[in-house]
Order: structure tokens, then sequence, then C-alpha cells
């Protein structure tokens, strides 16, 4: 039995109903998810005008919505009209960007569980803002997973020659991925100049017709007028002092800090890799000890953080000065650790050197921008820092059966975990929209749901819409 046992998760069928399960997930997670902020403006009048006009509209009326996002603003749309299509694309993108992580990570069992996992290890600003927002998850997720899907075209045809097919493919993933959100439009343009540095002479048809779909998709996206007249929704600055004021007392915390769960996995993974490589004593001690301190750092930190109120944006309004350059010198310390053990174990996987370095040349965009602020861009370093997690991860416990066994437990409880909180958000929110007094635009909410993190913005009371829960609710 524990040999059919065996067979079964090593078998070429076990992946793809780990999927089909993943699409499934997710899908009934959008159906449960509650709209918020955004997603009304975007499934209403205001987003019906801006469809007909191409995303253009008066600054003092459409703000930062009158932008070159087409693909982004388009699935918002379409999925706020349509809850099967909207069940649907959350459980196909969701699925691929997983599906993606898997193959760049080996399709090892631990990379399958890995991947599974990553829903489940963001903090508390991604729930909020990409996973259990409509709005957020359609500017972010989809185009992640097209440029990861990228990189598994690119990990393929080295070892194998692909048709000509996929340098169409390939056009067409990069003009579609820029078209989301203006970080990674710029950001996918450096990782397919990138890539074809690193095969130089030996780069193919499809590496140039992505760079060419990269460049185009930008060009269509920057050209749009919302960019070229006065606003303000966006803003940008070169002053030292405000960069660094906005990284040490906000940005830096979602980039690195708040992400416990994958620091934690990083250098536990570091320290079981330093203890079983033949580096000298020395160097063994030195590095254990700097892994171990860094962890013991981030622990007492996230503890005394906690403490410390956020806003609805889960940020600080408020912080001392000591803590956040302390924390800020730490986090820039630990960046340079991690590229330090890229270099001694993976000193010439062209793989880690790519994750790492767009994880800074998508956070270092990110560095000059002073409005709008929020953590929803430093989703995208995630998923790279993730990736880099991954093969840490993989490398130090895929021979430990019982790590295995405690992802797909936590996998397994975590994923219960959250549909239940959904499902009791979405019986109470019910309830709370089905009052004449509300829908009839007569009252507003005075009710929470009981899991306010999985609604944006903390589920502020003012950002339900009573005309579309009217609609919904077919009264």
């Amino acid at each position: 039995m524990l040999k059919k046992i065996k067979g079964f998760f090593r078998g070429k069928f076990f992946a793809p109903i780990m999927f089909l399960i993943s699409f499934l997930y997710f899908g009934l997670f959008r159906v449960l998810m509650i709209p918020s902020g955004d997603d009304y403006f975007w499934g209403g009048e205001q987003g019906a005008y801006l469809i007909r006009h191409m995303f253009y509209g008066p600054q003092a009326i459409y703000g930062g919505s009158s932008n070159g996002r087409y693909f982004g603003n388009t699935l918002e749309i379409f999925t706020m009209h349509s809850l099967p299509l909207a069940a649907f694309s959350y459980g196909l993108f969701w699925t691929l960007l997983l599906w993606a992580m898997w193959r760049l990570a080996g399709k090892s069992i631990t990379a399958l569980l890995l991947s599974l996992a990553f829903a489940f290890t963001l903090q508390g600003a991604f729930i909020n803002n990409v996973l259990a927002w409509n709005a957020g998850f359609v500017n972010y997720v989809p185009p992640m997973a097209l440029v990861l899907s990228y990189l598994v075209i690119v990990d393929y045809g080295q070892k194998k020659a692909l048709p000509w097919l996929f340098a169409l493919l390939t056009l067409v993933l990069g003009y579609s991925a820029g078209l989301f959100t203006e970080a990674l439009t710029l950001g996918q343009i450096c990782l397919a100049v990138l890539v074809i540095l690193y095969f130089n002479k030996q780069a193919k048809l499809y590496h140039i017709t992505y760079l060419l779909g990269t460049i185009v998709s930008a060009i269509v996206m920057f050209s749009h007028p919302g960019y070229h007249g006065k606003s303000t929704y966006r803003g940008t600055t070169f002053d030292p002092k405000v960069i660094w004021s906005w990284f040490s007392n906000v940005t830096h915390f979602w980039l690195i800090t708040f992400n416990i769960i994958l620091l934690a996995a990083i250098l536990l993974a570091i320290l079981t890799l330093v203890l079983k490589s033949d580096f000298s004593r020395v160097k063994k001690i030195i590095l254990s000890v700097i892994s171990v301190a860094f962890l013991f750092y981030y622990a007492v930190a996230n503890a005394i953080l906690r403490t410390i109120p956020k806003n609805d944006m889960y940020g600080y309004n408020s912080i001392s000065l000591p803590i956040a350059v302390t924390d800020t010198l730490v986090s820039i310390l630990l960046i340079i650790f991690i590229g330090y053990c890229i270099f001694i174990f993976y000193k010439t996987d062209a793989k880690m050197w790519l994750y790492y370095l767009m994880t800074g040349v998508i956070a270092g965009q990110l560095l000059f921008v002073s409005a709008p602020v929020n953590c929803r861009g430093y989703f995208l370093t995630y998923v790279f820092m993730y990736l880099i997690a991954m093969r840490f991860v993989v490398d130090a416990f895929s021979r430990v059966k019982l790590v295995n066994w405690i992802i797909a437990i936590a996998v397994i409880l975590l994923g219960v975990s959250y549909q239940s909180m959904l499902y009791q958000n979405h019986q109470v929110n019910l309830e709370r929209v089905s009052d004449p007094q509300f829908y009839n635009g007569k009252k507003a909410l005075t009710k929470h749901v009981p899991y306010r993190q999985f609604v944006w913005s903390n589920d502020l009371l003012n950002q339900q819409n009573p005309t579309y829960w009217k609609s919904y609710l077919g009264k």
C-alpha cells in the first residue's frame, strides 16, 4: 500500500490533478470574495465610460484610472459584470502562476508543494490588496503569470529546439504582460534584455520576439494621454531625502520585513545548506551565525511591529525613527547576504541571478514613486523572491520527507481555513447588504465582516456600493 501511495505522488497524473484542484479552489475563492472600492468604479458607469473612450477621461473625475493598463482595466470590467468569467479567470491565472513556479523550480514534489503553498505565505498587505481584491488581482497576478510562462519557455528551449510558432507565442506574451501595470511593463523589458545578453550569439528568434513584444507594449501603454497631463494621483521624485523617507518608513516593510514566512524559509534553507557544505569550519560558523542572527532579528522585529497599529492600507501612519532606520539597514544587509549566498551556492545559475536582479529592477522603479504608494507593486518582487526561496528550500530539504508532509498539511489546513473565512465573510456580507435601507442608499453600513483582512481596505464600510448590491440581490 505504501508503495502505491508513493507511486501516485510520483506519477505523471499527480501534478495535473493538483493544478486542477488549484483551479477549482481559486475559482471558488473568487465566487466567495467580496468586491470593494475600485471594483464598483470599474463595474459601474465610470468603467463603461472609460472602456468606450480607450481609458481616457478628465483628471478631475477619473484621476489615476485614466491610464494605459488596457488589459488590466478590461479584465476588471468584464469580471465585475460576469461572476462565472471572474471565477474562471481568477482560477486560471493563479493556477498558471503556480504551475510556472513549479516548472521553473524543477518539477519535484517539494517544488509542487511549495508552489501550491505560495498564496498561503502572503503577508497581510498582499492578502488584502491582491489575493482578496479583484481590482488588485487583475493588474498583478495575470502579468506575472505571463512573464513566468515566458521563462518556462526559455527554460524548455535550452533542452529542446522549439518550432517557429514559439516566436509568435512569446511576441504575444511580451505584448500582453505589458498592458497591466507600469512597473512590470518596464521590468519585463529589462528581463527580455537580460535573457538575450545571457544567450548572446545563441539567442533564438523567440527571445527576440519577446523583447519586441515588451517594447511595443511599453510604447502602447505610455503613449496613453493620461500619463502626459498634470495628475494629482501620480507623482515621482528624485529627491534622495524623500526616497529614503518613503523606503525607510513605508515600503521596505512590504518588500522585506513583513514577509516573515518567506524570510524564515530562506534563512533556514541557507543554514541547512551551509551545514551540509564542504566549507571551512570558520566559514561555516560565520555564515551560520549570520543566518541565525537574521532569523532571530526578524522574529523579534515582527513581534514588536505587531504592537504598532497599521492603517487600513497596511502601512504605518507613524513609526519611530530608530525602529524604521534600524529595520531598513538590517533589511539592506539581508538583501546583500542573500546575494552573497546565491554567489557561493549558485554562482553559475542564470535563473537565480535573474530572479535576484528582477527583484531589484522592480523595487528600484518603485523607489522613485511618491504617489500613489501602496503595497501592491511589491507583490511583483515577492514572486521573484519566492522563486529564490523555492530553489534554496528544494536543495536544502527535498530529501527530508518530513518537510514535504509539513508543507502538505499546512497547505491543506490553510486552504480550508481561508475558504472558511471567506464563506463566513460572504454570509455576513449578504446579511448586511440585504437591508433595504442600505441598498436603497438611505443608510450606511455599520457592521464589519468577521475577517476584515479578506476585504480590500480592511473592509472600510464606505467602500461598499448600494447600487451594485441592489442589482446583485435582484431587488
